[in-house]
Formats: structure tokens, sequence, C-alpha cells
């Protein structure tokens, strides 16, 4: 599964709807008229009571688990931390109460990456991105 795959699956754990991740929402022209905008429908995938519990064993990570690193104070952060066997590659896929964001660390001919694992590059990334798009 891809980080991107990750990411948009997370992005159900806002609402409890799945809509797919997209890099420009819309095309206008100078005057602002819309040239093009995709007509994705959100689909619901969760609900309320699913996505209640999630977005509490979310923030538990953030809070007490393993992406610690990654909380910063805010309205809700929440997330998951992943790595592979030997510690090939690191991950944290995390949502913020307006977005959710992936970050993967890794190299492109798989190796051990222990030496930086306890600085958390990948949870420190996501707490920078997250927090400047707040």
């Amino acid at each position: 599964m891809s980080l991107l795959e990750l990411t948009n699956a997370y992005t159900s754990f806002h609402d409890g709807n799945y809509q797919p991740a997209r890099a420009t929402t819309k095309v206008t022209d100078q005057e602002g008229k819309v040239l093009y905008k995709w007509k994705d429908r959100s689909k619901e995938v969760w609900n309320k009571r699913t996505v209640a519990k999630m977005r509490q064993l979310l923030n538990e990570t953030t809070l007490s688990g393993t992406a610690r690193k990654a909380y910063f104070p805010t309205d809700y952060v929440g997330g998951k931390t992943g790595t592979t066997n030997d510690v090939k590659d690191m991950w944290f896929v995390g949502l913020t109460a307006n977005y959710t964001t992936g970050v993967w660390i890794g190299r492109d001919k798989p190796s051990n990456l222990q030496s930086i694992y306890s600085h958390s590059p990948h949870l420190l990334i996501w707490k920078d991105i997250s927090q400047t798009a707040e």
C-alpha cells in the first residue's frame, strides 16, 4: 500500500466520508471563472460511532503513544506510526481538524535507518507541515 493510499484512507476519519485526494481542486481563469472542477462525491464508509472511536484512538497515539513527537496543541491531532522490518521505512499518517497528511522516510534502495529512528524525522516533518497548514 502506498503512502497516498494510506493518507486517502485516513481522510475518512474526519467525518466518516471518503473522497479521493486531489492536488488541484479546480482550475479557474484570470477572472475567477471555474474552467474545471472535479466531480467527485464523498461516500460514507464509517458510521459516527466508529469515527469517534478511531479519532479517540488516533489522538491517544499522539498524546501517550508512539507519535508523541507529532503532537501540538490545536483542536485535534491524531495519527498512526509505522515501520518495516529492520527499520527500512518509517511513516506517519495523521490528521488535524482540517488536514490529513502522510510522511514516509526511506531510501530508494532499502537499508536500515536505525541510526535516525530515535530522532523521529517522520513525526517532526509531519508536525512542521501540519502546524504550518493550520
